[in-house]
Order: C-alpha cells, then sequence, then structure tokens
C-alpha cells in the first residue's frame, strides 16, 4: 500500500473465467468496425443574430413620424403652449430609454453608473407623467389634440429605443 497519497497500482484477475471472455468479443467488435465522420445536419438550426438594419429603419420613419406629428397636427391644433410642453415631453421621453440602457451601449460616459442611471430613471418616469398630466389639462377636451401630444412623445420614446439598440448596443 502507498503512503501519503501516492497510488499503487494494483493487478486484479477475474474471478470467472467467463467474464473475461465476455469482454474480449467487445474489443474485436469495436476493431473490426471503422468510425465514419459524422455529417452536418442538413437543416441545422443556427443563431443567427437579428438584422438590426431593420430596425433602425422603424427607429428612423419614427422620428419622421413624430416630427410630422408635432409640426402639423400639435403645432396648428395646440399652439406654442401646448408644443413647449410637448417638447419637453419628447426631451424626457428620450432621456427615459437613454439612461436606462447606458451600461449596455457601445457609446457612454464614464462618469453615470449604472445603478444612477437606471435610479434616475424612476423620477423621470414620474416627471413624464406630470407632463402627460398638463398635456390633458391644455388639451380642454380636444381629444384629438392630446392624442397628438402622447402619441408624439410615445413614438419618439420607442424610436430612442430602437436607435439604441440598433445602433449602440454592446454584444
Amino acid at each position: 500500500m502507498g503512503v501519503e497519497g501516492e497510488w499503487e497500482d494494483v493487478a486484479t484477475e477475474p474471478e470467472d473465467i467467463e467474464e473475461a471472455e465476455e469482454g474480449a468479443p467487445e474489443a474485436a467488435y469495436e476493431e473490426a468496425e471503422p468510425r465514419r465522420p459524422r455529417e452536418p445536419a442538413r437543416f441545422s438550426r443556427g443563431v443567427t443574430r437579428p438584422d438590426k438594419s431593420i430596425l433602425a429603419m422603424l427607429s428612423g420613419f419614427g422620428f419622421f413620424v413624430a416630427v410630422l406629428l408635432l409640426v402639423f397636427g400639435v403645432w396648428t391644433l395646440g399652439g406654442p403652449v401646448y408644443t413647449a410642453v410637448t417638447v419637453v415631453g419628447l426631451v424626457v421621453a428620450t432621456l427615459i430609454p437613454y439612461l436606462w440602457m447606458l451600461d449596455d451601449l457601445r457609446v457612454r460616459p464614464k462618469r453615470i453608473q449604472r445603478t444612477h442611471a437606471r435610479f434616475m430613471t424612476g423620477p423621470l418616469v414620474g416627471i413624464l407623467a406630470i407632463i402627460f398630466f398638463g398635456l390633458f389639462s391644455l388639451a380642454d377636451r380636444r381629444w384629438l389634440l392630446l392624442a397628438l401630444g402622447v402619441t408624439v412623445v410615445v413614438i419618439t420614446a420607442a424610436s430612442v429605443s430602437l436607435f439604441l439598440y440598433s445602433m449602440l448596443w454592446e454584444e
């Protein structure tokens, strides 16, 4: 026996002759049949990256629609005060997805930490709710104007999210 963790080779003899004979044909069978190389599957499901150019196109289209609705809808129906509140909503709606996704972006300021950025989105969501209430109050039962203002803000937030994911997302 070995001392202090050393292993000793111990030979064991088969107790039965039948066990020794059973092992011999299996070894001969494995040597007789050569291994064939595996063929790649014809219809394999490869993991592919999503096509982000479509997301970038949707983002650009969203910005275009938001600007058209802002200029031809909100400005003409709501006037300068309503438009100003909507533009403040656009700024807040742009900051929320940016701060939320800040840690996953390729281009980001090093001074803002992930937890701080995500914490700042909470109050910004509250400010956006106040802005929506201001839009509701300023609309004064003009439902089309209210729908246009909210739609512009929501489309802008969605377009910013799509833009950040399609162009600046770090993989």
